[in-house]
Formats: structure tokens, C-alpha cells, sequence
């Protein structure tokens, strides 16, 4: 019987410009859930260190609570006393998909808590219908590029990790919410803008899962949601053009922001970061630029059977 588990999960950049809650893509920054079965006369409880610990420790309860009731009536089940630690390694609330990572994360742990197995589409599922689109989520259960579409039958996703690809990404200090960042959207949307993102998506899909990325810089644009955000978000417009100049294929909102994303190739990424830092620091707003890789695996998993291996 598996009683412990502990899963690693990555962090995601979603939309990336036109991909609007469909496109994921995987990052090496993770954080760490590890889940394990208490006697049945004590209490569960929930312990939360590393980034935005003391925040989590205040509020997180509420959060993991929530993702426990929906796994016990999805799967019709009572939960056991759980005793469930996260090492957060992934900024909170900054677009870097840390939500969809705790989902994730928490529905793999308790799926082979359960019932011994990692059902890929079960938690799938289960994730979306908690974060409420599957971009986030997607990339951070499978790892890579996804494109990831869904409604309330049917989920489907593809999958490839981009060879020869940095992303880099400067984090502000200052938070925005994802519901105040979906808030600011439109109801309804120009024909003429549509179109456009349909065909900047359809080149994005297809530089990345070619790995030409000459076009990376034409099809990176959006007129969905960008425009309407960048208000909220300090600085998107002069690092954006910053990285730019420095060399990247292209910038964009991570996520619902407010962290601003580039990708380039490995021998540019230096230059770019200290280009997007540089103009954080000429706007005298705090932030933290970061290096990182994509991350070809999603969750990883240890159970204690394997300690015992």
C-alpha cells in the first residue's frame, strides 16, 4: 500500500501573445507537494515554505481544501487524515501558473493516494475543471509546448519540447491577481482581431513544433487580451522592446501577467535578461529576471514504495 507520495511540478508561461488559454509551455522552476496518510484518529493539516510561505500559511488552507472536496466528489471517496507539506518554489500570483501547479500537484498525490495509479486524463480533467482553462495546467502535468483545447466532454492536448530555446523572465515584486487580469477583457471581439490571432497562433504552433523559429518574432503578437492588460502591468511595454533589441525572437505577458516572458537562443539569453532587468531598473520598479530552461517533464513522482526500492 502506498501511504506517501511527493510530486514536483513546473511552473508554466501561458498564452504566449496569441495562444490565448491554450498554450502552455513548461519551465525548470518547481515547486514540491509531498502527501501522506495519517492515522485515523488524528487531525490533516497543511504546512506551506518557500516562496510566499508566510501568505500561504495564512490563506492556503482555503485553496487546498477546495481541490480535496472536488477530488473526494469527483471520485466518490472520504479522504483519509492527510498530512500535506508544499515547498513552493514558484512565485506566487505573478503569471507563472503557481495555482495550476497546486492543482496539479495535489490532485496527482491524492489520485495515487486513492487508487495507487497516475491517470494522466483523470487528472486532466480534474484540473481544468478547477482552474477553469487548461493552458496552465496542461503544460505543467506533461512538461514541453502544449496546445490544449477542452469543454465540458471532451479534453485534448499536443505535446513537444523545443530544443535550443531559453525562456527568460522578469518577475515584479508587485502582484496582480488573475481574476482582476481577466476582469479587464472584452465580452466580444472585432472580426478583423480574430482572425489576426488565429494566424499568429497558427505560425507560433508551427515555429515551435518545426523548431525554425525565424518567424517566432511576427507570430508572438496579440490583439486578445495583451492590449487590454498591459495597463495593469508595470513596465510590458519598455522590456518587451527591450528584449527585442537585445536579440530575443520575441516578448509577451506571462500568463495574465504581471511577469513579462521572452524567449531566445541560449547564446542571446544573458544579454536579453540583463536588457529586460536593466529597464525594470529604470522604471525604479522591483523585479527579478530569471534564466530558465524548458522543462520536458511535467509531474514527477515518488511514492514510498519507491524510498523502499
Amino acid at each position: 500500500m502506498i501511504n506517501r507520495v511527493t510530486v514536483s511540478v513546473p511552473a508554466s508561461t501561458a498564452n504566449l501573445g496569441p495562444g490565448f488559454d491554450a498554450f502552455g509551455l513548461a519551465l525548470d522552476m518547481r515547486s514540491t507537494y509531498t502527501v501522506e496518510i495519517l492515522p485515523a484518529e488524528e487531525k490533516w493539516s497543511v504546512h506551506f515554505e518557500g516562496m510566499g510561505a508566510d501568505v500561504l500559511n495564512e490563506k492556503g488552507f482555503k485553496f487546498v481544501s477546495e481541490v480535496m472536496d472536488y477530488f473526494e466528489r469527483a471520485e466518490s471517496v472520504h479522504l483519509p487524515p492527510l498530512s500535506i507539506n508544499v515547498h513552493t518554489g514558484i512565485p506566487l500570483t505573478r503569471g507563472l501558473g503557481s495555482s495550476a501547479s497546486a492543482i496539479v500537484g495535489l490532485l496527482s498525490c491524492f489520485e495515487v493516494l486513492m487508487n495507487t495509479q497516475f491517470d494522466t486524463g483523470k487528472i486532466l480533467k480534474y484540473a481544468i475543471a478547477i482552474e477553469g482553462h487548461p493552458d496552465n495546467v496542461t503544460a505543467s502535468l506533461v512538461g514541453g509546448f502544449t496546445i490544449a483545447s477542452s469543454d465540458k466532454s471532451e479534453v485534448a492536448y499536443m505535446k513537444v519540447v523545443p530544443q535550443n530555446l531559453k525562456v527568460v523572465v522578469t518577475v515584479p515584486s508587485s502582484f496582480l491577481s488573475t481574476k482582476k487580469a481577466r476582469a479587464c477583457l472584452p465580452d466580444m471581439y472585432a472580426r478583423k482581431d480574430a482572425v489576426f490571432n488565429i494566424g499568429r497562433a497558427s505560425m507560433l504552433s508551427a515555429c515551435i513544433f518545426s523548431g525554425n523559429y525565424d518567424l517566432l518574432s511576427f507570430a508572438l503578437h496579440d490583439r486578445l487580451h495583451e492590449h487590454y492588460r498591459e495597463k495593469l502591468v508595470t513596465g510590458f511595454r519598455e522590456v518587451s522592446h527591450a528584449a527585442d533589441r537585445a536579440g530575443a525572437y520575441g516578448s509577451f505577458l506571462s500568463g495574465a501577467g504581471p511577469s513579462i516572458a521572452a524567449l531566445a537562443e541560449p547564446a542571446k539569453a544573458e544579454k536579453v535578461a540583463k536588457a529586460m532587468q536593466k529597464a525594470m531598473i529604470e522604471l525604479d520598479a522591483g523585479a527579478e529576471t530569471f534564466i530558465l530552461d524548458i522543462s520536458a517533464q511535467g509531474v514527477i513522482l515518488q511514492t514510498s514504495e519507491d524510498v523502499k526500492a
